[in-house]
């Protein structure tokens, strides 16, 4: 429905565009409010929304789930790790795979005791196996012992409940190249089913809690000669991370007894040996957090802890002479391939009438439809010339309290018709041509509580009521995905939109009843000038 709000006085802003038209502003004197020949004046398009759930029910195959492999970005922007249970939305269960790197690994045979002729003997004890997972962190200062003290960044969920993690063998190739068109990359999706193999716990009851005080692994070093001392692990700049212990008869059967061996001579043989790692989340509550896993620092690793305890002959001796133990480490980056998996289960409240949400790695939407033919036509009647086009989506805010667990941002785009039957999603002109503007940013009340999310959508309604474009197809809104929303990367324009998203965040938005939201209603505010 199109309702007249009221005539404006034509702002400094207007005049300067529209001065241009000399012809038409004849009769503009010093003062606008002697123009007699336009007026400005405003009104508001009441949408309709409908909700889109990514599904394998789902009729259109790009709403049946979120791209998650790093094949063609490089990198996912984060690596989720856990569970994250909030009522007015789906439940997650984060969990990701990865290959790992070649790491230059001492060989086997140069560890062995040199009872030929050598001045030395070497003897190598292997400690401790652990996946090591760097949490993302933020240094908030020096405490008083003198160490850091870091802040984990974006938890979500209750960090007080314990997850449980379990560390597989992954028996999927994570290959890059598309294997029924091996001329194009390949892609996996969020709900991708892997071949679970060996399960590699040390403890197969492991359970973690986000804790940023978590920044050493003390383990038990052995040395030849049956006696033990403890030795301390810390990264290199000391941010906390997960470690979780690995069963080492089965990491040495995997691993260290093959190091000497062809499965670890070159990188496509170690690939096609171990395919790499699977780390599973379970469980219907407790946190999820981020990792640091493309660190350039602190990196994710398969270490390997040993220690080396070397002998010497001595002149006038018969027996080797203890020298000294060396504690050594092998790393495994967690590198190449690397793909997140999200498993997810309904929310436990639906929304209330009138309420509809969006939600990021559940692939939770909503359709959004502005103009039908009919009120496009009468639109197009009125030859206005629009100089603004606003969209808001205000927040349930008795929902949504808490700022920084909801989106930062969210993105529209239109579901445009290819021609072959199926759907393409565009982005919109605005997105790029009026970047600056487009916005979809948070807004805030000024007691700092969420209040909406808006977009300027000036040049693509123009276009529409000019004839420049026909395509009248619905817009989708989505939780904003960086940098895989943004329409210029590196400089170059990529007008399709992608499946991508790793932001698990979920808003409640009220929906365009103005009966049931009055003002606070999904709205398109335009803002028009028209000869008189």
């Amino acid at each position: 429905m199109i309702r007249k709000i009221g005539v404006l006085g034509i702002s400094l802003l207007c005049l300067a565009t529209l001065v241009s038209c000399e012809k038409d502003f004849s009769d503009v004197g010093s003062s606008v409010v002697n123009n007699t020949k336009f007026e400005t004046g405003e009104i508001l398009l009441d949408v309709e929304i409908e909700t889109i759930d990514i599904s394998e029910s789902n009729p259109l195959p790009i709403y049946k789930s979120v791209r998650a492999d790093n094949i063609s970005i490089g990198a996912l922007g984060d690596y989720w790790l856990g569970v994250y249970n909030n009522d007015n939305y789906k439940t997650i269960e984060a969990s990701f795979v990865s290959q790992l790197s070649l790491a230059t690994s001492p060989r086997i045979k140069d560890l062995q005791p040199a009872t030929a002729n050598g001045e030395i003997d070497s003897v190598f004890v292997l400690d401790k196996v652990v996946l090591k997972l760097p949490y993302k962190a933020t240094n908030t200062g020096t405490g008083t012992t003198e160490r850091p003290i870091f802040r984990l960044d974006s938890v979500l969920g209750n960090k007080d409940i314990a997850t449980s993690l379990k560390v597989y063998r992954n028996g999927t190739f994570l290959n890059r190249l598309d294997p029924d068109n091996p001329t194009k990359s390949n892609s996996f999706q969020s709900n991708h089913d892997y071949d679970q193999l060996e399960l590699l716990n040390e403890d197969i009851g492991f359970t973690f809690k986000p804790n940023p005080s978590d920044t050493a692994l003390v383990l038990t070093r052995g040395i030849s000669s049956g006696n033990t001392y403890e030795n301390t692990i810390r990264l290199a700049n000391k941010a906390p991370f997960l470690t979780i212990p690995l069963d080492m008869e089965k990491m040495k059967s995997l691993f260290w007894d093959k190091l000497d061996g062809d499965e670890f001579k070159t990188t496509d043989a170690f690939n096609s040996y171990f395919k790499g790692l699977i780390v599973k989340a379970e469980g219907n509550n407790g946190a999820m957090v981020p990792l640091n896993i493309n660190g350039s620092i602190t990196s994710a690793t398969l270490d390997f802890h040993y220690t080396i305890t070397r002998s010497e002959k001595q002149e006038g001796i018969t027996d080797l002479v203890f020298k000294d133990n060396l504690p050594k480490t092998i790393s495994y980056s967690l590198s190449g391939v690397r793909n997140s998996i999200y498993k997810s289960s309904p929310a436990t409240i639906t929304p209330s009438a009138n309420n509809f949400t969006v939600q990021g790695t559940t692939g939770t939407m909503a359709r959004i439809k502005i103009l039908d033919d009919v009120k496009l036509q009468e639109l197009r009647a009125n030859n206005w010339l629009i100089n603004d086009a606003l969209l808001s989506f205000y927040i349930n805010k008795t929902i949504n309290t808490d700022k920084n667990i909801i989106p930062q941002r969210l993105f529209i785009y239109q579901e445009k018709d290819n021609g072959s039957g199926s759907i393409s999603p565009t982005q919109l002109s605005d997105a790029y041509k009026e970047a600056p503007t487009f916005d979809g940013n948070l807004s805030l009340t000024d007691d700092g509580t969420p209040e909406k999310y808006s977009f300027r959508l000036t040049d693509y309604l123009s276009d529409l009521l000019d004839g420049t474009t026909n395509d009248n197809s619905p817009l989708v809104l989505k939780t904003y995905n960086n940098p895989t929303d943004n329409p210029v990367i590196n400089g170059v324009l990529d007008t399709n939109v992608s499946t991508y998203n790793w932001n698990p965040r979920g808003v409640t938005l009220l929906d365009g009843s103005e009966t049931a939201n009055g003002t606070k209603r999904a709205v398109l505010k335009i803002s028009y000038t028209k000869e008189k």
